[in-house]
Formats: structure tokens, sequence, C-alpha cells
């Protein structure tokens, strides 16, 4: 089901926005980024939306509240809009309109932050609608129901937008234009209103200078800290302190909220003053508003979250053409059921052909992290196991075993999950060098074309770039078994090379919104060692037979289905040798840092990778000069990295089995097991800044800022930029490679931990550690 937007602006009806009675979502979906975007806040592959607006009093300088201004600006984008016409509404025009009717810096700032999220699957218009939920929810507010599907204006609106001396009539009549009643004009100015506040540097008439602390005077008591109906109760009570409501606002004629209150004698406001009343009035009024748009859009469903969503799936075929390796992930919504209840997750396969020519058609999976919203929680499954490329797979179902025994199964909405196997992106043969974006992709035959389609980012002279498509033909060079292999490349802008989402489509087939940020900068060839370098997924390997592929590729689970037979006969089939040499591996120059698990779908360390038939110690080092670690895996490979771009943990020195294939006496790792060196004097640093001192790796939290003092988004981010951001302030953190928190002290709970937990390196300088998820790198002022 889908709604046109201005048919549901015209009408008001508090049952059209509950959010319960939603449709399970059918994968995939055109709001599955977004989805990710509202629920993933905190935890495994986090997305982070909300952490601008966590703690709800977090702001971008004095007196300045983030959650305000992302509804603000919401509302500023939506109040132009116009449903008799069809025009205007919640479109991203407000890009164009930065001053005049929206002054300050509150709305550059938060198309900024939206920046980052922006792709052909998160418009910003849609963004501007996430943030209302967002902060709206941040700050204790109700779930505001999202829909999708909303398209970005290409140039600035007409004027409109509601201003503090306008009289009673003008207000009805522009909130009319809207599609808002006098009762629902009331309701939704106290709903914007609950949060923020004026500032004197946008309306001095109405907020004196030096009359309020920060020059800033807000709305109700709990302004900068919680949604709630004080904006109401307050001034039914006759102790409101809201500035367009009592004070210099009434003798200059900017008495805005006072003359919208007491429209209609005051009845909608007193209503309003009851928590629950306040709660629901404000959800079904700010669903209304984001819901604004042009009459040519068309929203989706409500967005709810999948019980179980696949994550990063690929196919990528194998050297010599018999094998494709799947790998990807399973997002099980764990809110009312525990992960604790849940024994393991299983795919269930069909063939190509939608049959069950595959084997045992049952792949395991093992945990890998968990994730959290605001309402909701997730566990993540992965997976890695190579299947025959010529029976191949199209679709699969999901069996989740729980510790009581019982089963459930997903089979999305009664249609599998579907996967095409007609064109796939070979992630292991394509990389990022300096900025050129080198694409191999396999078609199966008897295609022979393929296209890249990227989508890139464009500067323009507003706050936000420009996404623009650009197709590459690309061109085949060689076939490997059912497969033409294609290639092809493009020059990238530096400021695209990590932000750029692509596609390899063939016909109607696509292998879809693939990001060039998650490649390599080496491409390795497709050659028959592919095969041994993707297959690292267990301590011994087997090419013997279809079946002892699966279970190799699947035996990392920590629950195992398969039986002791099956196991056995994979262990007997091994051919790679090992050794269980009890010797520390040493290396001048490196420091051991152990054994450490890996995974094929999610490499420990991406920055380059070999392999050779004479694997060393030395020769690993020499290869990965530069890096910050080098590990060896499997006998024969080398991966380097200055950071540890996925999950690892470390493992028993036990695990670590292999001899090196060119040194006997040394040890280099295991299927999916790194012996892992660090560089004594190479890799990322935390840097001397001037006028301040390197404290130490700190915890953090998105719902407890540690540093609440002033926060800066850089996609860009250096030690330096922040440090100069925080001029004034005792101390400084970044995180997460693009975060700067500015504070005098520590404002919440935090305890010191290992440097190497602030592991992420700057987005702005790759030789700088910028803290970590929910880490801060601490630095002190010394002046």
């Amino acid at each position: 089901m889908v709604i046109t937007c201005f048919t549901v602006a015209l009408a008001y009806a508090v049952s059209l926005c509950m959010h319960t009675g939603a449709a399970a979502p059918t994968w995939p979906s055109s709001i599955d980024e977004l989805e990710d975007i509202m629920l993933l806040n905190t935890g495994y592959r986090a997305k982070g939306f909300a952490t601008t607006v966590t703690p709800c009093s977090n702001g971008a300088g004095p007196g300045r509240v983030a959650a305000a201004e992302f509804i603000r600006t919401a509302f500023h984008d939506m109040a132009t809009g116009n449903i008799f016409q069809g025009t205007g509404g919640l479109d991203a025009s407000i890009v164009f309109e930065l001053g005049g009717d929206n002054p300050g810096p509150g709305f550059p700032t938060t198309l900024t932050t939206f920046e980052p999220y922006l792709s052909s699957r998160a418009s910003m218009a849609d963004l501007i609608a996430m943030g209302v939920y967002t902060s709206v929810r941040s700050c204790g507010g109700p779930a505001v129901p999202m829909r999708a599907g909303r398209v970005d204006a290409t140039e600035a609106g007409p004027p409109g937008v509601p201003q503090p001396q306008n009289s009673l009539f003008t207000f009805q009549n522009q909130f009319l234009r809207t599609g808002f009643d006098t009762p629902q004009m009331i309701s939704l100015v106290a709903c914007g209103h609950t949060l923020g506040g004026v500032h004197t540097v946008n309306f001095p008439q109405i907020v004196p200078a030096g009359s309020s602390p920060d020059n800033f005077k807000a709305f109700d008591s709990t302004g900068k800290t919680q949604f709630d109906e004080k904006i109401a109760s307050e001034y039914v009570s006759g102790t409101s302190t809201d500035p367009l409501t009592v004070g210099p606002s009434q003798s200059v004629g900017r008495a805005s909220d006072l003359r919208v209150f007491s429209a209609d004698g005051n009845v909608t406001i007193t209503s309003m003053a009851d928590p629950a009343t306040f709660a629901s009035t404000c959800q079904a009024m700010l669903q209304k508003m984001v819901e604004v748009v042009p009459g040519s859009v068309t929203l989706s469903d409500v967005i709810a979250p999948y019980d179980v969503k696949p994550v990063a799936l690929q196919l990528t075929l194998q050297g010599g053409g018999d094998e494709i390796e799947f790998s990807g992930e399973i997002r099980v919504r764990t809110t009312s059921r525990p992960a604790s209840q849940i024994s393991s997750v299983q795919l269930v396969y069909k063939d190509r052909t939608g049959g069950s020519n595959c084997g045992g058609c049952n792949i395991m999976t093992a945990t890998k992290g968990t994730a959290a919203g605001f309402d909701d929680n997730f566990t993540f499954y992965g997976f890695s196991a190579k299947i025959p490329s010529q029976s191949s797979i199209s679709a699969f179902s999901v069996l989740i075993t729980l510790a009581s025994g019982s089963t459930e199964t997903y089979d999305n909405n009664g249609n599998g999950y579907p996967i095409q196997d007609n064109v796939m992106l070979q992630s292991p043969q394509s990389c990022i060098t300096g900025s050129v974006l080198s694409v191999t992709a396999a078609v199966r035959s008897p295609a022979t074309s393929a296209n890249l389609v990227l989508s890139l980012k464009v500067p323009r002279t507003v706050v936000t770039p420009e996404l623009q498509s650009q197709t590459v033909a690309l061109t085949q060079v060689s076939t490997v078994g059912p497969y033409n292999i294609v290639t092809g490349t493009y020059t990238l802008d530096t400021a695209q090379v990590q932000t750029t989402k692509f596609d390899i489509t063939s016909g109607q087939a696509s292998d879809s919104f693939k990001s060039t940020g998650d490649l390599g900068a080496t491409c390795a060839p497709l050659d028959s060692a592919s095969s041994t370098r993707s297959s690292s997924s267990s301590s011994s390997t087997s090419s013997s037979s279809t079946l002892q592929t699966i279970t190799r590729s699947t035996s990392s689970s920590s629950s195992t289905s398969s039986s002791s037979t099956l196991q056995t006969t994979t262990r007997s089939t091994s051919t790679t040798s090992s050794t269980s040499s009890s010797s520390t591996p040493a290396l001048s120059g490196f420091t051991y840092q152990g054994c450490y698990t890996d995974s094929v779908s999610a490499r420990v360390l991406t920055g380059r990778f070999t392999e050779s038939s004479s694997m060393t110690y030395q020769s690993c080092s020499t290869f990965c000069n530069g890096y910050a670690y080098f590990g060896l895996e499997h006998g024969s490979e080398c991966f380097c990295g200055h950071i540890f771009s996925n999950p690892t943990a470390p493992a028993p020195a036990s695990d670590c089995s292999m001899k090196c294939s060119g040194d006997s006496t040394q040890v280099c790792g295991a299927g999916n097991r790194l012996t892992l060196f660090k560089s004594n004097s190479q890799g990322p640093s935390n840097p001397a800044i001037p006028g301040w001192t390197y404290d130490a790796c700190y915890t953090d939290s998105g719902s407890a800022r540690v540093l609440t003092g002033k926060y800066v988004p850089d996609s860009a981010l250096t030690v330096e930029k922040c440090a100069a951001a925080c001029k004034g302030y005792q101390i400084f953190g970044t995180e997460y490679s693009s975060q700067c928190f500015c504070g005098n002290a520590f404002a919440a709970a935090t305890s010191e931990v290992a440097d190497n937990q602030c592991g992420y390196v700057c987005a702005g300088n790759a030789l700088q550690f910028c803290g970590a998820g929910n880490r801060l790198s601490v630095y002190r002022a010394t002046a």
C-alpha cells in the first residue's frame, strides 16, 4: 500500500499515524537504507545518525540544541508548500533558501550533518524527515512514523515561512496552505517549540543582547533537555518563560506563540498540557508535517523494522570458475526475544532454477555483533560458503533454532530472500589506487557486457552536494567457467574516493549499492589461488567435494549442526601442512600481537593484500612497509592495515597452526586466523598538538556523552581541526573518525581504556588516530 501525501495532509486522523498494524516489509525494498539509518544507532554496523542529538542537550555551540535545529529545519523546509497547488513542502529546497526567512547557523549545520548519509537511496528530503523522528525520540518524545520516497528539489521554492511579526490571520492562512487548520496549527507550533528557543543573533528584538545566558532564551523550562508538554502546561498555568509569549516580544509585536496559542480561546493548548495528549498529538502532527510533499511524490508504507534482514550479501566467483563464494550477514531483531534464546541461525537455499540441486542446501552462521536503536535491538549473524557455480543460488529462507529446541522459518513473506547471479562485483579484483577506481565483475554467459553506474557527490554553490550519475561501459577481458569477466576504470575526485556508491548492471540484472569505501588499495588477480584466498574459513582445507566445501565454509559458527562424520571427513582431506610449534613469533622492528580471528566476508586488515608460495614474516613486513599492522593467514597470505577494519578478537595461539609457505619454522596463521604483528615505528599516532597534551583513550556513550560543550561533525576531520574547533575549552576528543567533541570536564561516567581501542584513523588524515565507536581520543589543554 502507498499513499499520496496531499490527500493525507487534508485529513486529520490520528489512527492514520499509528505504527501498529504495519505489514512486515518484504526484502529488498526502497526503504532498506533509511531503515538502517533509522534503527541502527549504536553497536555493530551502526549508522550513528542519532549521534548529533544524543543526548538531547547536544549542540554545536552555547545555547544551541541540535535536536531543536533538526525539527526546525524540517518545518522551515515544509512551510512554503502548497497542498492546493501540489507544490513545495518537504523537498529539501531549503538548501537553496538559507538566510532570509531561514536565518542562523542551525540550518546549514543540520544539512551538513545529514550530508554524509545522502545517497541514491536516501534523499536529503527523506533525511530531513528522518531528523524529526530521531530528534524527538532522542529527547524522550513519541516515535513519529516515517515514510520514504521524497524527491529533492533542484531550486529554491517561494518565500512564506511564518515569521514572529505575522498577524493571526496571516498565520492561519500560511498553515492552511500546508494543510493545517487552526487547532492543528496550535498543536504543531507547541510540538515544535517544546525544544530549543530564541537566539539574540537572529531576533535581537525578542531576546535583547545580554538579557539571557549565552544570548539564548529557551521556550520552556526543559527546552534543552526534554521533548515534553511543558511548553503547554507552563503557558496554561501562567508560569511560561517562552520569549514568544512573554517579555519584550509583546511590546514589539512579535509574541507569535501567544497569538497562536490563544487563537481558539486556549482550548487546544489547554488539552495539550496533559502529557499523554501532548505526546499523541505531536506524534500525529509531526508525521503530518513531514508528509507535506509535492503532489507528484508518493510515499512508501510506514518504515517498520524487519524481523530478519539480509545484510551485505555478495556472490564472488572463485578462480577456475567452478565455485562461487556466498557471503554476508543476517540481521535478526532481538527486541522481544533476546539473542540468548537463539541457538543457531542458518540459511536454507534454492539453486538457480529454484530447486534443491545444491547438496545440503544449508549454510550455518556465526554471531558477528549486536546493535541497538531507540526501541529495538539486533544481532548480526555472518556466513561465508562456497557453492557450485553451475547450480548456484536463486533464493533462501532463514531458519532460527531456539534454545528451547523449537524453530522459526522466515521466508520473506513467502517470496524467499532473492539472490541473482547474472552479474557479480568481484570485490577482491576491484580496488582504488589513488583516485582511480578499478572494477572487475563477472557476467553470466551468454551476456558479455556490463556497465559501471556511479552515484557521485558533486559540489555546488549550496551547502550540500548534488548527486550525479555516471555510466562506464565495462570491457570483457576473459571467460572463467560460466562467466565472462569484465573490467573498467573511472577517476574520482579526491572527495569522492570514500563516498561513492555504485552499481554493476547487465541487462535487467544488477549488483547494487556498493561502496568505494569498502574496496582495498590492491586488486588481486582472479586465478586458481583466488579459491584458496577466499575460502580461509577453517583451520583445514579441502576441495574434494561440494559438501565438504560448504561444511568447511560454515564451520566457524559457534553453533554446529553438521554431524561428526562430516567434520571428520573435512579434517581427513586437509592438504595444507600445519605445525604445533610453541615458540613465540618474533621479528626485529615489530611486536608480535598474538593470534587473532579474521573473516572472509569482513577482513580485519584491508590496506593491502598479497599471496605467495614463499611467504615469510620478512617478506610480508616488507610488502606492508608503511602500515601499522601486518598479518599472515592460511600459510601464504599477507594482509596490511593501519587499523582493524572489522571486529576481531584474540584466539588461542594454537589456532594459528599453519607453517609459512616460505619458512617452515614460522607460523602463518590458519583459516580465519591471523598471526598479527604491529610496527614499532610506522602507522598512525596520536600527534603532538601545540597547546594540548594527549591524555588517553576513554569510553563514551551515545546516550550519555562524556564531552558536551560542543560537537563538530567533520567528514575530513584531523586532530588539528578538532583542537582549533575546541579553542577555549579544556578538553577535546575525537571519535569515530569524523566526530569532534569539546568540554571543560567530563560530563558523564567514563573510564580509561587501552590506546588500541581508539584505533580508527581520522577521516582527514590516515596517519592520525580519531577514537573509535564509543571511544574518545582525549587531549587536554596545557595552557
